[in-house]
């Protein structure tokens, strides 16, 4: 009998620090934090949606919701994942639901590891 390989889907992610000293610099350490938080907190809950609209093949409110994943990473420094979410907007133009399945997919990865490794840093660089 012949054994299924199983993939285990493992990517980096990327956070530009140089934007996180900006919001620093912009709103001190104890602002940018909060700031942070609550984008961190935007992102969760768009990410979910993300899910649910690719779910319920709702391709406007996938496209709004990872829309919103765009804006909100690029705020707050988190280049991965607004590049895949930005990935997930190209596939949406196309007419291919298998890569837009997998690039769904792939945002819902990153973004949980972008979130993970956001909660993660140092609090004294925040």
């Amino acid at each position: 009998m012949e054994q299924l390989a199983r993939l285990h889907h493992e990517e980096t992610t990327g956070v530009d620090f140089g934007r996180l000293e900006e919001l620093i610099a912009e709103h001190g350490e104890a602002g940018a934090e909060r700031h942070v938080g609550r984008m961190l907190e935007c992102i969760a809950v768009r990410l979910n949606k993300c899910e649910r609209a690719w779910d319920a093949r709702d391709n406007r409110g996938l496209r709004n919701a990872a829309q919103d994943v765009v804006g909100y990473a690029a705020e707050i420094g988190l280049t991965k994942l607004e590049t895949v979410a930005n990935d997930v907007l190209t596939t949406l133009a196309s007419a291919q639901p298998a890569a837009q399945g997998a690039t769904v997919a792939r945002l819902v990865r990153i973004g949980e590891a972008s979130l993970m490794c956001a909660w993660d840093l140092d609090s004294s660089f925040l």
